[in-house]
């Protein structure tokens, strides 16, 4: 994929006007996603489910909760951050469909929506997923979820958005009175995530711009490092699986491997797992496809059964 054409499809994604998969499962600019802003079918709910539950002031701070039909709680849970460039995407959209597997699997299943570019700034995304984790965890008993018992993925924007999030908390970078250092959640799941914004191939300047609201980025080289999530990784880090495509012509899968590096080299190699994906691009339907996500729910019932 070329880098005029990532431009493309980034933009076409925000206008609404591409497709989300190829037929091969492959990322391109003119068949990427009309998905991405479309929500999942209410045939496609369990049973029980809480949808639009605030969880801070902004008007997009929601969550949708949706609950296995078997078993009596307290449930573990897993937390969905979608992507999206900081700027568009929305909570149980098409994309949430594939994790609901873990309903099956005993979780109680989380697609958050959180506040975006331009409206949102950083670090408001980031602040505003802590002060989800922090509700789920305060209203734990009358959710009927086990608070200690916590798994947040993240892809591409969300992965940088989750991982900042969780490996920050271990350092008190971002929070807020009554937040421990101890741990955000236990494990971590990152999709094609992009953490370091200097390295490699830089994604397009608007994207930069709408997130950090500077044109000119010399102004917000702190911020830019600051929001680098391996900047903030402790022997404490939740334990973390990293899965990005080789062939990922929008984020380069040197992202998830500069990161995991960090990862292995402070908390340790037991603590993280990197999957490199042959023959799959950003976003690819090979990631979500059933057989991937239940391999991504074995990493996570490793830590919380």
């Amino acid at each position: 994929m070329s880098e005029l054409n990532v431009t493309e499809l980034i933009k076409a994604c925000i206008e609404g006007t591409a497709k989300r998969f190829g037929d091969e499962g492959i990322v391109t600019a003119e068949d990427m996603i009309p998905h991405m802003n479309k929500i999942m079918k209410k045939e496609d709910y369990p049973k029980k489910y809480m949808l639009d539950v605030s969880y801070d002031k902004s008007d997009a701070a929601k969550m949708d909760i949706y609950y296995p039909d078997a078993g009596e709680g307290p449930f573990p849970v897993f937390v969905e951050i979608h992507g999206g460039a900081w700027y568009f995407g929305q909570k149980s959209s098409i994309e949430f469909k594939p994790f609901m597997q873990g309903l099956d699997r005993g979780y109680v299943c989380v697609s958050l929506g959180y506040t975006l570019a331009p409206n949102a700034r950083y670090p408001q995304p980031v602040m505003e997923i802590k002060r989800a984790i922090r509700y789920l965890k305060e209203h734990a008993d009358e959710l009927n979820i086990d608070a200690d018992r916590i798994a947040l993925w993240g892809g591409s924007a969300g992965a940088h958005l989750a991982a900042l999030a969780a490996y920050s908390t271990n350092t008190g970078y971002l929070n807020e009175d009554g937040d421990s250092c101890e741990k955000l959640v236990d494990v971590l799941i990152l999709w094609y995530g992009c953490h370091n914004f200097f390295l490699g191939k830089k994604l397009d300047i608007w994207i930069y711009q709408n997130f950090f609201g500077e044109e000119n980025l010399d102004n917000v080289k702190e911020e830019l490092i600051l929001s680098n999530p391996a900047c903030h990784v402790t022997d404490k880090a939740p334990y973390t699986l990293l899965q990005h495509g080789i062939n990922d012509g929008l984020v380069p899968y040197e992202q998830s491997v500069y990161l995991y590096d960090v990862i292995k080299n402070i908390a340790g190699e037991d603590r993280c797992e990197l999957d490199l994906v042959d023959k799959c691009d950003h976003a690819d339907a090979k990631l979500f496809a059933a057989d991937n996500v239940s391999k991504m729910f074995d990493f996570i019932d490793k830590y919380l059964k």
